[in-house]
């Protein structure tokens, strides 16, 4: 039996059916996923140098080679603040280890510093020469060829100081027997020429015979007891050289004759002549500050007068104790034995006062 086709429902009065417009409406999320995008492509555009960089550091490497390449034909060949062909180059290399170019612009950065201080140096501008030296031996420029350009600029440099002239001055401080103290002395004289002439037969001789009458005149000085005066030249004597064939018998003598001094001071003190034991101590802290007996010798004659101002005060001795009880103070400020020959001091003075004593 066929079945007979039920009509549609009317629809509701003012109820609009969906149009087709309304069926394709865009999704609530895609608004934020555009904003999304367009910060994305800000931010790709903003960075796009670093990550190029990041991505491609052959790229960058090789930018970096150029312009290292053009700063040294400008002749920049090392600059502070990294637009130097060195420092180009080695940024370079820091990106490519293990490619040849940047070491080979460095070598002929290295040469260019090389060629610039010849020039410099035949131009008398001797400054410019070390700088330019300096950076090719900092490039590892062959030593060859390195302490070839030193050796020029040295002779040039001693021959505008005139080597001659200073050598004379020093042979006549010399004879003078003005050896050290001052810049026309014959030492400094002679370093000034070795300085700029390493081997300069005359200066290496004269500074030889020049450190023995210096050393000579230091054995003189510990005959005569001038102890710090003897310490000083033999001090200088090392300075300029430190292997001296004269030197170590001057030590050995200075050594045993400020021991000498040390038990000189410690007998004057076991035998009372404090003022003796402190003079002797001194003149040893004099020489070396660092002289731990001879500071513990000068803190045991502080000890030594503070019993004195005891016994002085013991005996209503009361000026002359105050002048021992000063001395102690002075050289053993925060002994317990000083503290106490005060606190003795102060109780005699008392008991004193108490019987009426004048």
């Amino acid at each position: 039996m066929p079945h007979d086709r039920v009509p549609p429902e009317p629809a509701p009065r003012g109820h609009r059916a969906p149009t087709r417009a309304r069926r394709r409406a865009l999704p609530r999320w895609l608004p934020p996923a555009l904003l999304a995008l367009a910060v994305a492509l800000a931010l790709l555009l903003g960075f796009r140098r670093p990550l190029a960089d990041w991505l491609w550091p052959q790229t960058r490497a090789q930018a970096l080679r150029a312009q290292a390449a053009q700063a040294l034909a400008q002749g920049r060949l090392s600059a502070a603040d990294g637009s130097g062909a060195r420092e180009l180059y080695e940024a370079a290399l820091a990106m490519e280890p293990d490619r040849n170019e940047a070491r080979e612009g460095l070598t002929r950065v290295a040469q260019a510093a090389l060629a610039r201080a010849r020039t410099a140096i035949a131009a008398g501008h001797f400054d410019r020469a070390h700088r330019d030296l300096a950076l090719a031996q900092a490039l590892a420029a062959p030593q060859a060829q390195t302490d070839a350009v030193a050796s020029v600029l040295r002779q040039r440099e001693a021959a505008r100081a005139g080597i001659a002239q200073l050598l004379q001055r020093a042979a006549a401080a010399r004879a003078g027997q003005r050896l050290d103290g001052a810049e026309d002395a014959a030492l400094p004289l002679y370093q000034r020429v070795l300085a700029l002439e390493p081997g300069r037969v005359e200066a290496l001789e004269g500074r030889e015979d020049a450190l023995a009458d210096l050393l000579q005149q230091a054995r003189q000085a510990l005959v005569r007891g001038e102890l710090a005066v003897a310490a000083a030249l033999v001090a200088a004597a090392r300075g300029y050289d430190p292997g001296h064939g004269d030197l170590p018998a001057a030590e050995a003598a200075l050594a045993r004759t400020l021991e000498q001094a040390r038990q000189q001071a410690e007998g004057e003190r076991r035998r009372g002549r404090l003022e003796q034991a402190a003079a002797g101590y001194r003149a040893l802290l004099a020489i070396d500050a660092n002289d731990v007996a001879a500071r513990q010798g000068l803190e045991q004659v502080g000890v030594a007068w503070a019993h004195r101002a005891e016994r002085l005060a013991a005996d209503f001795r009361f000026a002359a104790a105050a002048a021992a009880l000063e001395q102690a103070r002075a050289l053993a400020p925060r002994d317990a034995a000083v503290a106490a020959a005060a606190r003795h001091v102060v109780r005699a003075r008392q008991a004193s006062a108490r019987l009426g004593s004048p």
